[in-house]
């Protein structure tokens, strides 16, 4: 992006950033990482993303910017050797950093791919349309680039030339196998940070907006196993569904004020939250021979455990039928043999529940004609997963931190499967 503007500023070295407090100035800098800040105005309300980068040249190794124009922010990438025009050095406490105004420009002189595929300096400088001035500067950002670049860019050098790397501004997490563990009670003796897999049984569900100890009778509406066979004053959408991220499963709601949604949303690359309907977040208590355990089940996770179903169905579904008021009388009888028959029925367990699911969205996407009550299927479901001392355990994949609290994510639910005895 060419400035339309002149210049408004010398073109300085890094380490002198910090005698030009609230001057406009020109810097010739080397793309360490950046990375996106989603931000909200609390004047306004809008929100509105900021490019946050580190830069360095061959007096400062590394040197904040903050870059608040969309545009210019979505140009810059991690590698790249960039002149930063008409930008404003600003001090905060003890921290100097340069960021955009109005008139700001950002112009890339060389990409990170030419840095790795050419050693010839002057190769490089020669096309660029710059000053004699600025030309100078470059070459010796791009000197200190090929000097440095095995520390600062996390770039392999062999000698003969026939792997290169990019430049990573991510770190990579290796996977790990999750523990398997005998019991709830090992479970909770787990000291660190890991995954586990242990098998138990579904006791209770609680919203987390009003969990409790589950010995605490005073306030019996908030277990779901009191009210979801209540056909009156039901209001069990309102309890388990909110609005939030699809993908890392905040809610939006003012029920949970306590824990507002994060302006990031750590599971996005452009960290945005995807917001729509999903599970509110909310406490599964499983139980086996040895304890009871409290565990966190968010979005995804929710999915999983009510046979694969996403909020989005059963919010439609729900809101559909409060649309109609008055069903008929043909319905409400098939509704009721619904019920009839999961009452009747002693072998259909929750484990059933996972596979339901999938079996009935595979059947709607071959027969799109076809549209089921996604909210009777989710109601049967939970049902199904409360009727407490029938079910059969559940092989549950847990996440477990011991430095968080219980709501916070202590023990943390990923997935869940039928598990299968006898096999290894």
């Amino acid at each position: 992006m060419a400035s339309a503007f002149g210049w408004y500023g010398p073109l300085i070295d890094l380490r002198k950033a910090s005698n030009h407090i609230s001057d406009f100035v020109q810097l010739l800098v080397f793309v360490h990482r950046c990375f996106p800040v989603q931000c909200k105005s609390s004047k306004r309300g809008a929100e509105f993303t900021r490019t946050d980068i580190q830069v360095g040249d061959e007096t400062t190794p590394y040197f904040g910017v903050s870059i608040w124009q969309r545009d210019m922010g979505s140009a810059v990438a991690a590698g790249d050797v960039v002149l930063l025009q008409n930008f404003k050095i600003a001090k905060y406490g003890d921290v100097v950093e340069a960021r955009t105004v109005q008139w700001s420009s950002l112009l890339c002189l060389v990409r990170s791919y030419q840095l790795l595929a050419s050693e010839d300096v002057e190769e490089l400088t020669t096309g660029c349309h710059i000053g004699t001035t600025t030309k100078d500067k470059l070459r010796r950002v791009v000197k200190w680039v090929r000097q440095s670049r095995s520390s600062i860019c996390n770039i392999k050098l062999h000698s003969d030339q026939q792997r290169e790397y990019l430049p990573k501004n991510w770190a990579v997490l290796e996977e790990r196998k999750p523990k398997d563990c005998c019991s709830l009670m090992e479970v909770s003796q787990l000291t660190t940070l890991c995954k586990t897999i242990v098998c138990a049984s579904i006791g209770e569900i609680v919203p987390l907006f009003n969990a409790m100890t589950l010995g605490d009778t005073v306030k019996e509406k908030i277990f779901l196993s009191r009210i979801v066979n209540k056909s009156e004053g039901n209001n069990l959408v309102e309890d388990l569904l909110c609005s939030g991220c699809q993908l890392c499963g905040s809610p939006l709601d003012s029920k949970f004020e306590q824990n507002a949604i994060p302006l990031i949303c750590s599971k996005s690359s452009s960290r945005h939250h995807a917001i729509c309907s999903i599970y509110r977040p909310f406490m599964l208590y499983v139980w086996d021979e040895s304890d009871y355990m409290p565990v966190l089940v968010k979005n995804s996770a929710a999915e999983i455990l009510f046979g694969n179903i996403k909020a989005e169905k059963v919010y439609s579904s729900h809101r559909e039928q409060l649309l109609n008021q008055n069903p008929g009388p043909r319905n409400k009888c098939r509704d009721n043999d619904a019920d009839a028959r999961l009452a009747n029925e002693p072998r259909l367990s929750g484990a059933s529940a996972l596979n339901v699911g999938k079996s009935l969205q595979s059947e709607e996407k071959h027969d799109p004609v076809k549209k089921f009550n996604f909210y009777h299927v989710w109601l049967i479901f939970l049902k199904m997963l409360l009727k407490q001392g029938r079910n059969s355990p559940l092989k549950f994949e847990i996440n477990v931190d011991p430095t968080l609290n219980i709501e916070n994510g202590k023990f943390e639910m990923i997935s869940a499967t039928m598990p299968c005895f006898g096999t290894k």
